[in-house]
């Protein structure tokens, strides 16, 4: 907060709460939403009643799932991912002149290892005061607070949840550091990097959090065909193919659990997708949301084919 607008009492903290993009759009709240659904936690009962073994009721599982994935983790990685993040920031050379010694013990000879310690001390220091804090503090502040948020929430949930919380940070962190290395955001591994970050955890999140034991395979499969068809929407621009090879993947899982109503009802959508996509023919503005007519048909094949895998 600037000078000009501080006040001599009131609230110290603010939180401030922006939808990013419609709520029909794939992203990693579907994605948590439908991991629980395949994972069976609607196929067990009355969601107000906690599991045999569990404390939480089931609807309260199913709201920690989706602020851990999309809100917390989502806002993590945009935080901290993205060309203007914080970790990107922190991976940045600093150029500060030498300053003034950070002095920790007294009669520190000059020349000696504690004093080359103390001046790059001093140098950092300098750096994050004169640089770093005035553009990124509030930013850092917020990042380390959703870090201590995504841990205690994925500790609630489960071991399982909470390793999936670190490998989400990691990827984080990898990404950064490729950032750092200049390779482009286009790139393959970029693209996976952020797939698996946005949508294939926050989907096994919700598996893993289901609360059946052992997440079923075919809960895991339809994660990995669906986020599939999510690098599809995350490449610029849009692959088609890929984006209807993953779904052609969920389909023939649903075929295997012989679900015949999830089948069809799958099929059209799938078929009114590969309508639209013809019509509109082969993305080329990277700026656009890509194929953002499709996203509710996406959306629509990601709820029922949860549901066909959590109740078969």
């Amino acid at each position: 907060m600037s000078r000009s607008t501080e006040r001599s009492a009131g609230y110290s903290v603010q939180l401030w709460v922006r939808l990013r993009a419609p709520i029909w759009h794939v992203g990693a709240s579907w994605a948590a939403l439908g991991g629980a659904l395949a994972g069976g936690l609607l196929a067990r009962g009355n969601l107000l009643h906690p599991e045999q073994d569990g404390a939480l009721p089931r609807v309260a599982i199913l709201l920690l799932t989706w602020l851990l994935a999309d809100p917390l983790l989502g806002t993590l990685w945009e935080l901290g991912a993205t060309p203007q993040g914080i970790w990107v920031q922190l991976w940045r050379p600093v150029h500060t002149p030498e300053g003034v010694p950070l002095i920790l013990m007294p009669y520190t000879r000059p020349g000696s290892s504690a004093w080359w310690i103390a001046e790059w001390l001093g140098r950092q220091l300098a750096w994050w005061r004169a640089d770093f804090w005035p553009q990124s503090g509030e930013s850092f502040i917020t990042v380390c607070s959703l870090l201590l948020a995504a841990l205690t929430v994925g500790a609630i949930l489960g071991s399982t949840v909470l390793v999936l919380v670190c490998g989400v940070i990691v990827l984080a962190w990898l990404t950064a550091l490729w950032q750092k290395g200049k390779v482009p955001r286009s790139s393959l591994r970029m693209t996976i990097a952020g797939a698996w970050a946005q949508f294939g955890i926050p989907w096994m999140i919700g598996c893993a959090a289901a609360g059946s034991g052992q997440t079923h395979w075919l809960a895991v499969a339809l994660g990995a065909c669906l986020t599939i068809s999510y690098v599809g929407l995350l490449r610029c621009p849009a692959s088609q193919l890929i984006v209807l090879a993953g779904q052609l993947g969920v389909l023939i899982l649903v075929i295997g659990v012989r679900h015949l109503l999830a089948t069809t009802v799958i099929a059209v959508l799938l078929a009114a997708q590969l309508g639209l996509l013809l019509a509109k023919g082969p993305s080329t503005d990277s700026t656009e949301a890509p194929y953002a007519e499709i996203h509710p048909f996406i959306v629509s094949v990601i709820v029922i084919a949860a549901f066909g895998v959590g109740f078969s």
